[in-house]
This record gives C-alpha cells, sequence and structure tokens, in this order.
C-alpha cells in the first residue's frame, strides 16, 4: 500500500509526469494492488486520486468508477470516463438507469460530459436504438445522434417519421450510414410542405449533405440531382465527382449530355476525361442545342475545343462558330430539366381579413417620408442601369481579339503581320502582337515565326515591347525556347531588364523567364541575382512542370540561404520569402533546420524584426519546439503556455507570462489547473506564479477589475491554503473588500473543493452560491430551489435553476420572484414566454404590469414591446393589459393594431373599456374617431340581437353620432371621408363571417345602412350603398356555402381550397340577383355603374392564389345567374380584373361567354380587341 500513497510524481515537466503517473498505475496492476487496497489512503493531493481512477479503470472497478462519476470536481468525472469497458456494463448503461439513478446523483456539468461521452463512444446498434427510443419524445437533438449507429432497418423504419427534424448536418450523417435515406428525403419533398419548407430554407446545405450518396448509390445521387439540381444556386460539381461520374456512370452522362454539360459537371475534367472524337461530339450536340444559345460560347466549352489537335482546331471552331454547320438544331429541351420545390404558398388569403391602423396625426409626415424613399430607390436603379451599360462595351483589344478567335496561327500572322505595316499607331500594333501571342499556343514553331516578325519590330517603343514579352512569358513557357529562339527573345527585350541591369519600362515577367531558364540551367549570374532578389517573386504564377519544380525550389532556396547573411531588416526579408518558397513549393520541414538556425540566431539581435518570421513559423507548424522560448515572447495564448509547461518549465519564469496570465481571466484556466494538478504546492514554478499575482493584487495601483481577474488564478494556485488566506482577508479592514468578493466569487475554483455547507451562504456569498447551484445534483434541486427563493439577493438564480429543471416548482418561483423582485421576475417571465404558454405564470406577472414603474427601465419596456414572443394563449390579455399602462402614443397604436387582430378572443369589458377610453380622450392632439375598423368588428362579434343592442348602446350608437357630426363640421369634412371609408370596408370581418356563432353580422350591415341613408343621398353615393350591399352579399355567400357543405368548411385545409370556390360561385350568383332587382328598379345602364364598384370591391381582396380561384368562381357564378344582356356585367369585371387570372382561366372563360348570344359582340368590343 505504501508505495503507492501519497503519489509523488516525478519528472522535470508535463509530459514526464504524465508519464511518471501511468508507470505506477501499471506497476500497481502488475503487483496485484486492488483499489480496496488503497482507496482508503488519505489523499493529499489530486494526483493521489487520479492515482486511484487510474487504477480502477485499469483493473475494471465499476464501483469505484460510478462514485467518481458522483463527485464535484470535473477532473475525476473525465478521468473516469477513461473506463470505456464500461459501454459493455448493460446495467448501468442503459437510459433507464442512467435518467433514474446515476444523473439524478451527478453534478449538471457531469451530466453534460456523460451524455457526450455516450454519443462519442456508444457504437452496438442495439443499444444505440434503445436510447434513441428512450429520449426521442422529449429530447430529440440529443436521441437523433444515435440514430445514425442504429441498424438500416430501424433507420429506414424511422426516418420517414422525422423528416421535417432532419438539419442538412444529419440527413448527411443519415446518409453516409444508409443512402436510401436520402431518396426517401427527396421523394417527401412533393408530398410533405414542411419538409419542403425546411428544404428550401437550405437549399444549398441539403443537397451538399447527400453528395456522399454518389460513390455508394450513384444512381439514387443522379436521380436527385436530375430532379432537384438548381442552376441558380447551386455550384458544379468539383473534379473529383466529375471525374467518378464519368469513370463509372458514363450513360447518365451521355443520356442527359446537354444538362450535365451546360450545368453540373466541371468541364475540364469532363474533357480529360472523354476521347478527343467524344469531345468532338459534345460540342457539336451543344450548339445544336438552341435552348442552350444564351450559354453556349466558346469560352463555355474551350476545354472541350482543345482536346482536338492544334491542326485541326481552327476548322473545327470556323465550322461551329462561324459556318455554323453543326447540322439540324433542337429547339425545346427534350426531358425535362431539374429545379427545386415549388415553394409553398404562403401569400395572403381571400378568408383573412385586411389588417387595419388606428388613424394617426403623423400619417401624412409618413407618406411624404416614403415618396421620398421610393425617387432616391429609382435613382440608386438608374445609375446601377448606366454603370452595367458602360460595363458591357468591348474594347480595342477584345474586338480583335473576337475577329480571330477562330483563325489559325498561320493565316493569323499572315493577316496582322500586313496590319503591322501599315498601322501608324502604338498601341494598336501592341494589340495585334497579343493576338499573335495567343495564338501560338505555347508551341515553339509559332514562338519562333512570331519571334521573327518581331526582330523587324525592333525599334518598337520599349513599354510596347515590355507588353509583348510579358504576354510570351505568361503564355509560352519561353525558359524552354531553342538557345537560338530564346536569343531573339533577349534581343527583342533589350532595355528591359533582361540583363540584370536597369529597366526602361516594368518588365518583371521577363527577367523571372530569365532567372528560371539559368536556375534550370544550374547557374545564375550575380547580377541576376541581385535584380530578381530586389523584385523577389517565387515564380509560383508560371506553369512549370514537375522536375522544373523541384530545380526552381532547390535554386530558390540556395538563393535566399546565401543572402540571408546580411544586416537583421534585410536578413529578415530575405527568410521571409524563403518561408515563402518553402509553403509555395512544399518543402520538407527537415531540410528548414538551417532556416531555424538562422532565425534563432536573429531573434537575439532584433526581437521585433524577426517577430513576423517566427508567427509564420509557428502557423505552418515548423520549429515550434526548438523555438519554443522565442514564440514565447509573441504567443503567450493558452496553448503555447500548455506547450511550455510539457517541454520547458524555465520558460514559463517571466514577467510578461505572469503579466498575460493576471490579464487573461478565463483564458488560462487549463494551464492553471494543469499545473495545481501535477506539481505540488511547494515546487518552484507554482511558487513563482503565486508569490507574484499576491504581490501583483497588493500594489496600491491595483484597480478592481485587475483584481477580480488575478483572482481567479490564484484561488487554485493556493492549494490548501485557500481558506486560510480568505480568513485573512476577511480578518482586514474594509479596503480589502474588492479582494475579499473576488476570492469568495472564484470559490468553485479552489482544489480542494470548498464545502458550501460548512462555510455557510453569508460567508459564501451570492456569486458562489449561485455558482454551485446552477451545478448542483438533481435530487438536491428542490431544496436549492425552497432556499434560494426565500431571499431577495438569490431569488434570480431560484428562478433560473427552476426553469432548468424538468417539473421544477415554477409557479411558486415565480410568486416569490413577483414579491421580491418584480423587475427580475418580469424579465424571466418574458424570456420564459417565447418557449412556454403558461398561464399560472401569466396571472402571476400580470399584475406587475401595472404595479412596476416601468419610466426609468427602458431595456424592460423595449422587451415588453416585443409582442411576437408572446404565445398566443396569453396574448390578448398581455396586450390589453400593457395599452392600459402604457402612456406613449405610438405604442398604444400598435397595441391597439394587435388587439384588433386578436379581438375575437379578448375579453368583451377589456374591448369596452378601451372603446370608451377612446370616446372619452380630450386634449388638442387627440385623433377623433381614430379606429373605426376595431369599433365595427366589436360589433359583428354580437352573438344575438340581445348582445348586439347592449353593443351599439354602449358603444355602437355612440360612435355613429360622432360620425355624425365630423360630417355636419365643414372643417372635419376630410376626416369624416377617412372614417368612413375604413367603416364601410371593415364590415367586411372573415373571423366573424366564418364563425357560425356570430349570427347577427347581417344586422349590424343594416344598421349602418339605415343610418347611411339618414346621412348621405344614394343617388350622389351610390358607390358606397354598393359596397355595403356587396358586403352584405358576401356574407350571405359564406353562410350559404357553410350550410351547403358542413364538412368542407370543417377542415381547415379544405376550407381554403374547395370553399373559396364554393363562396366564390354563390357571390357570383347573388351579385347577379341584386343586379337584376337593381335594373328592374331603376334603369339597365345601372349595371355599368354597379360594375365599377364591384371591381374596386374585388380588388380589396388579399393578393394571391386564392384570390385568382375566387375571382373565377365569382365569374362563372355571375355567368350562371345573370340573363340576358345582364351577363355583360362579367365580361366587364373580366376586362378589368384579367390580371388577376392565368392565361388558362382567362382563355376559358372567354370561350365561355363567346357562346352566349347576348354577350357575343360585348366580347368582342370589349376583350378582343
Amino acid at each position: 500500500m505504501a508505495p503507492h500513497s501519497p503519489v509523488m510524481l516525478l519528472g522535470d515537466t508535463l509530459g514526464q509526469r504524465h508519464r511518471h503517473l501511468n508507470s505506477l498505475v501499471r506497476a500497481a496492476r502488475e503487483s496485484g494492488t486492488t483499489v480496496q487496497d488503497v482507496e482508503a489512503v488519505p489523499e493529499q493531493a489530486p494526483a493521489d486520486r487520479l492515482f486511484k481512477v487510474d487504477l480502477a479503470v485499469s483493473l475494471g472497478d465499476a464501483d469505484y468508477i460510478l462514485r467518481n462519476l458522483k463527485h464535484d470536481d470535473m477532473l475525476f468525472v473525465s478521468r473516469a470516463l477513461k473506463a470505456r469497458w464500461l459501454l459493455d456494463r448493460h446495467d448501468v448503461i442503459n437510459p433507464q438507469y442512467l435518467e433514474d439513478t446515476l444523473f439524478p446523483e451527478m453534478v449538471s456539468p457531469a451530466v453534460s460530459k456523460m451524455r457526450h461521452w455516450l454519443y462519442i463512444n456508444l457504437r452496438e446498434p442495439a443499444k444505440c436504438q434503445e436510447f434513441y427510443e428512450y429520449y426521442k419524445q422529449n429530447s430529440f437533438e440529443f436521441a437523433i445522434k444515435f440514430l445514425s449507429r442504429c441498424s438500416n432497418r430501424f433507420i429506414l423504419e424511422e426516418v420517414p417519421k422525422i423528416l421535417a427534424k432532419l438539419s442538412p448536418h444529419y440527413l448527411k450523417v443519415l446518409c453516409e450510414k444508409c443512402s436510401t435515406v436520402a431518396k426517401i428525403y427527396f421523394d417527401s419533398l412533393a408530398t410533405q410542405d414542411d419538409v419542403k419548407n425546411c428544404y428550401l430554407k437550405q437549399e444549398q446545405a441539403y443537397y451538399n449533405s447527400i453528395k456522399c450518396v454518389l460513390k455508394s448509390d450513384a444512381d439514387v445521387f443522379l436521380d436527385i440531382t436530375e430532379k432537384y439540381f438548381s442552376f441558380d444556386k447551386f455550384k458544379r460539381f468539383s473534379p473529383l465527382a466529375t471525374d467518378y461520374i464519368v469513370r463509372c456512370h458514363k450513360s447518365r452522362v451521355t443520356n442527359k449530355l446537354e444538362l450535365y454539360v451546360a450545368h453540373i459537371l466541371h468541364i475540364p475534367t469532363l474533357a480529360a476525361r472523354l476521347s478527343v472524337d467524344e469531345c468532338q461530339e459534345v460540342v457539336l450536340q451543344l450548339a445544336r442545342a438552341s435552348y442552350l444559345q444564351h450559354w453556349f460560347q466558346y469560352k463555355a466549352v474551350e476545354p472541350l475545343i482543345k482536346r482536338l489537335h492544334p491542326q485541326k482546331r481552327a476548322a473545327f471552331k470556323k465550322r461551329v462558330f462561324v459556318v455554323k454547320d453543326i447540322g439540324e438544331c433542337v429547339q425545346e429541351w427534350p426531358y425535362l430539366t431539374p429545379q427545386s420545390p415549388q415553394q409553398s404558398d404562403t401569400s395572403s388569403h381571400v378568408f383573412d381579413d385586411v389588417h387595419y391602423a388606428p388613424f394617426t396625426s403623423e400619417q401624412f409626415t409618413c407618406r411624404r417620408m416614403t415618396k421620398h424613399m421610393k425617387m432616391g430607390e429609382k435613382k440608386g436603379y438608374m445609375a446601377w442601369d448606366i454603370v452595367t451599360i458602360e460595363g458591357n462595351i468591348k474594347s480595342d483589344l477584345q474586338l480583335l481579339f473576337e475577329e480571330f478567335r477562330f483563325i489559325g496561327f498561320d493565316r493569323a500572322l499572315h493577316d496582322l503581320g500586313q496590319r503591322l505595316r501599315s498601322t501608324g499607331s502604338a498601341e494598336r500594333r501592341r494589340d495585334i502582337f497579343l493576338v499573335l501571342v495567343s495564338k501560338t499556343g505555347g508551341r515553339s514553331d509559332a514562338v519562333s515565326a512570331l519571334l521573327q516578325l518581331a526582330a523587324r519590330h525592333s525599334n518598337e517603343p520599349v513599354h510596347i515591347r515590355g507588353a509583348v514579352v510579358r504576354s510570351l512569358v505568361k503564355r509560352a513557357a519561353v525558359w524552354r525556347l531553342p538557345a537560338d529562339v530564346w536569343q531573339h527573345l533577349l534581343d527583342f527585350g533589350r532595355g528591359l531588364g533582361l540583363d540584370g541591369g536597369p529597366s526602361e519600362a516594368a518588365c518583371y515577367e521577363g527577367l523571372h523567364a530569365v532567372v528560371i531558364r539559368q536556375l534550370l540551367a544550374g547557374e545564375c549570374e550575380p547580377t541576376i541575382v541581385n535584380a530578381f532578389l530586389n523584385n523577389f517573386s517565387s515564380l509560383k504564377e508560371y506553369s512549370l512542370k514537375v522536375d522544373e519544380r523541384l530545380r526552381i525550389a532547390v535554386g530558390l532556396q540556395n538563393l535566399l540561404a546565401a543572402a540571408a547573411d546580411s544586416e537583421p531588416a534585410k536578413a529578415a526579408e530575405r527568410l521571409n520569402q524563403l518561408l515563402d518558397v518553402i509553403e509555395v513549393y512544399g518543402i520538407h520541414v527537415q531540410t528548414v533546420a538551417p532556416v531555424i538556425g538562422i532565425i534563432k540566431g536573429l531573434a537575439l539581435s532584433d526581437e521585433e524584426v524577426v517577430r513576423p518570421l517566427l508567427e509564420r513559423l509557428y502557423k505552418a507548424k515548423i520549429g515550434r519546439q526548438e523555438l519554443l522560448r522565442e514564440n514565447l515572447k509573441f504567443r503567450c495564448d493558452e496553448a503555447a503556455l500548455l506547450n511550455a509547461l510539457r517541454h520547458d518549465l524555465l520558460a514559463l519564469e517571466s514577467k510578461q507570462i505572469v503579466d498575460e496570465i493576471a490579464r487573461g481571466g478565463k483564458k488560462f484556466d487549463r494551464f492553471i489547473s494543469k499545473l495545481v494538478v501535477y506539481f505540488t504546492q511547494n515546487e518552484q514554478l507554482p511558487m513563482y506564479f503565486r508569490t507574484a499575482l499576491r504581490e501583483k493584487i497588493a500594489s496600491e495601483d491595483s484597480e478592481k477589475r485587475n483584481i477580480i481577474k488575478q483572482a481567479r488564478p490564484l484561488v487554485r494556485l493556493l492549494y490548501q491554503d485557500f481558506e486560510n488566506m480568505l480568513s485573512e482577508v476577511d480578518a482586514t479592514e474594509k479596503k480589502k473588500d474588492v479582494l475579499r468578493a473576488a476570492l469568495k466569487a472564484c470559490a468553485h475554483r479552489a482544489r480542494p473543493i470548498v464545502s458550501l455547507a460548512e462555510w455557510g451562504w453569508s460567508r459564501a456569498g451570492v456569486k458562489a452560491v449561485a455558482t454551485r447551484a446552477m451545478r448542483c445534483r438533481e435530487i438536491e434541486r428542490a431544496e436549492f430551489i425552497r432556499t434560494l427563493a426565500m431571499e431577495r439577493r438569490t431569488v434570480r438564480v431560484a428562478l433560473a435553476l427552476s426553469l432548468r429543471s424538468k417539473g421544477g416548482p415554477v409557479l411558486d418561483t415565480f410568486a416569490s420572484a413577483a414579491k421580491l423582485r418584480p423587475v427580475v421576475a418580469l424579465h424571466v417571465a418574458l424570456r420564459y414566454f417565447r418557449h412556454y404558454a403558461d398561464l399560472g405564470v401569466w396571472e402571476i406577472i400580470k399584475p406587475l404590469l401595472t404595479s412596476v414603474d416601468l419610466s426609468s427601465k427602458t431595456r424592460l419596456r423595449n422587451s415588453l414591446l416585443r409582442i411576437q414572443w408572446i404565445p398566443y394563449a396569453i396574448k390578448p390579455d398581455y396586450c390589453a393589459t400593457l395599452y392600459f399602462v402604457s402612456n406613449n402614443i405610438s405604442i398604444r397604436e400598435d397595441l391597439l393594431r394587435e388587439l384588433c387582430v386578436l379581438l375575437p378572443d379578448v375579453e368583451v369589458d377589456t374591448i369596452e373599456t378601451i372603446l370608451t377610453w377612446l370616446f372619452e380622450m380630450k386634449g388638442e392632439d387627440v385623433v377623433p374617431l381614430p379606429f373605426p375598423a376595431m369599433i365595427m368588428r366589436y360589433l359583428n362579434l354580437s352573438k344575438n340581437d340581445e348582445d348586439l343592442e347592449r353593443r351599439f348602446t354602449k358603444i355602437g350608437n355612440r360612435f355613429l353620432e360622432c360620425l355624425s357630426s365630423l360630417r355636419c363640421d365643414n372643417t372635419s369634412k376630410k376626416v369624416f371621408e377617412k372614417r368612413l371609408h375604413q367603416t364601410i370596408d371593415s364590415l367586411k370581418y372573415n373571423a366573424a363571417f366564418l364563425d357560425s356563432k356570430y349570427s347577427v353580422c347581417l344586422s349590424v350591415m343594416e344598421k349602418i345602412l339605415t343610418w347611411l341613408q339618414t346621412l348621405l343621398p344614394k343617388e350622389e353615393y351610390f358607390s358606397k350603398y354598393v359596397k355595403i350591399h356587396l358586403t352584405m352579399l358576401y356574407f350571405k355567400a359564406v353562410r350559404q356555402s357553410m350550410k351547403q357543405l358542413p364538412e368542407v368548411f370543417a377542415d381547415p385545409k379544405r376550407k381554403r381550397t374547395e370553399g373559396v370556390e364554393a363562396v366564390g360561385f354563390v357571390f357570383g350568383r347573388y351579385i347577379a340577383k341584386e343586379v337584376s332587382d337593381l335594373v328592374t328598379t331603376y334603369f339597365d345602364s345601372i349595371i355599368e355603374l354597379y360594375t365599377g364598384t364591384l371591381v374596386d370591391y374585388l380588388g380589396e381582396f388579399p393578393d394571391g392564389s386564392s384570390r385568382a380561384k375566387f375571382m373565377e368562381s365569382v365569374l362563372k357564378g355571375m355567368l350562371a345567374g345573370a340573363e340576358g344582356t345582364q351577363r355583360r356585367m362579367a365580361v366587364y369585371v373580366l376586362r378589368d380584373r384579367s390580371y388577376d387570372l392565368n392565361n388558362e382561366v382567362r382563355k376559358e372563360l372567354e370561350h365561355l361567354m363567346i357562346q352566349d348570344k347576348y354577350m357575343e359582340f360585348f366580347v368582342h368590343a370589349e376583350l378582343c380587341n
């Protein structure tokens, strides 16, 4: 027993101590020591417990491992989870035991840690299925992690049930296991709207997630691609994917060649995989596809054409792009093309009510602002259009390229050579040379011919010759030219610095070509080297062969290494360039050793100059160990400190590192933890840090925020002395309050862990109590919540803990918080309502809206106004309550608008109070009758005649009297017209019309009509009377349809499809009947007067696909109900509302109308001309 406890770890570094601990465990196991032999031995340091846990892991002692999983210290929990053999114990690793027995006794971070451990390590399909089925109802995000490890049969059974919940990531994971999942998912897009809506929000991500299916089941993947690939949103396939498809599934490509080539595959890779004849045939087939003319250009198919022999290439290009000898063209796609699933109709519906807004005194100002904004937008678009047009203008060089694009080099050389002699412009001659360079194709014979022509123009201005040389180097790899041709190039490039001398015009590419040629030859002239180093390049932009790259890499490395022996700034520049070369050419790390030696020497002379080099080497993971001390001067993050702890402890003993730890706060938690666990209290490095931090805290100029950051690492570095130091601070004068509070707040960082029960909550402080409470065990939560909720300082913690607990005492905790901290209770409740519609919590919180003073609490006031967060069950009462307590006019207007939408669910007394309040508001800024729509809807929600009379007596009659008084006041006529317009429009209230319990809507309209007759003559205001009558007819049509088709209106989906058609047809028949009565009462031409209002009335229904269906049904109903020439009204309506209907429906209606002899004349006159 004695050799194993207490454990004394030996070694100079963290790595050595790790290995020593492992050797102790191994020796104990081999000697036959059991956990029971060492368990009772007192633990003087964390290493003692680590030794016991590792021994238990090694010996498979499950009981001891489970006890450590329940420990408060996450160090021991994490260590215990090294026991992966625990997964074989079904009595332990099953969800029932974990949730009912083990997890309730573990601290919450340990539960999260073990859940993650299960997800990472559990692999057995049967166990994974057990975990998935247990958690899928209440913790789907956790359960889905296990589904991909279940059997394929179970996956295929389960996936159709959870398609709408699958994220792109988990779809990819499941497809990797079972490719059929991809087919199931994409097949569901045609039938399941919720799945389709999720897919369309992240279309590219979902499609990318099934690319893993390509090699496991290519037919499924290509079927999906041919159906759902989006031309506009998706990128072409990668070269690897293209290569695989062409090699293994070439028939799929050839069957739909135009689709794959024009939109899907990587064309250069496709060209490389096809034979020359196949490339030629592909180009011809694409050329014949007239529907691809917007895409089919030379640039698009250039990789395919370049596969042809150069001698045949020019003739083929001429045949395809000039002569157009391609055979018979195809006008339409010969097969269905892929497209995204059709977006679900999210437009407004005919049965949706219009959302009215109350009248305000600021509407005119807003309208003017909107007008100015629109004018500004138009100006912006005009400017954009102008820029776009200017960008499409081609330069002279582009036009010359286009002219000779399909002409071979020999003919181009002949034609352009003649133009050179007759061209007076130097820029034009430059363009001619550049076109000829592009036509050479990099062939030596063509370049030689071009240089012979250039020799006759060696007197060209230097900038013209420079442009030609630059283009030759880029396009023709001139460093490979024969010696005689190379000499022609040097002669043509005189004065351009190709000999290492000063250049009369910028021509770095020419010098680069000289350097490449000389490096490949094995020798570089000193003058060339000096000129090159002054304008260094890694030469990565040039197309070098493999053997050329190797020789260039060695040559550049030698050049730069030789030049690095100079003053620090210049040496650093050369070393930086050398690192560029190492990165570009992938030079092996071992060959970089000389560079590291140079950098270490340079660091001694000038640290700031060498800093960028050290950072580059560190990011490239080169020489980290050799340059560890140098890197620490510039990189003092936690990773660097841990690296030093593993390799060189002396490098850590510096004031700079102490300063970084003191400023870092949480940034160095892992480093401090490792130090405290593996190094004892009296060792040199912990003592150094502890002493330095205490001195910093004790210094007079230490600020409060710095003390808090410094206390965090100090608490852990104090080891067993933490409580002693806290007692010392408690006994000192009040100026130590900041340090005292900081130490208490970080008490959870101490090791050994302090006992909150022994300390007492008063001594520990709120922060320590909150930290302990939020990580407490599930079996302790109820007691914690009860105790925390009793104190004003901790009630916020009680709320947070209660909301995290399954089945926690939420109502009791909110009740306590409402008494002790009402503002906190409001804040938390608003966040709570984003996820839960708990009426009990609302009843507790509701009184606080009236009792809490919101005037000075801006943040709370803004949160209260986020009405979209409030669940619908609470929203009506919430908006009404907030309306009564708000003093801001604009806020009240927003709440009124929201209440008008929620009106059927608002208490009648509440609405009447608000409406009465609106009548009684006085003052100069008060808007008269601000919201007629709300009053009309309030009246429409009457349930019987008695209720209607009561509402009219209390609100309705008063409203009509006020509106009449506005009519009589000459200064308020415009106000009257606006209020009257909203009053008449708001009589149409679908929420009441479609609910049979509101049976007196027609009586409301009759009363309004009766009142209007006493105020406005029918002859002068005929359109207003017609609009009210149309609303009455619409109401009758709705109720008649509900009576005839109760099963349709009982089904929400059918009501919004079949119900629209039914209501529209009956409405049309009612209109025809009323028009017939009007013609009998008045005169025939009243049809034209009536039609004008009807057209406007139909246009007020919400726009969308349902309005088109409704309009079609209305017109058919009018045709069915009208007689003789009265049917011409349908022709007028179709003429004026034709844009609401699609072409097929419009043609069908025109065909129906033209069959009627009474309507034929009107159809030709109104629709066919």
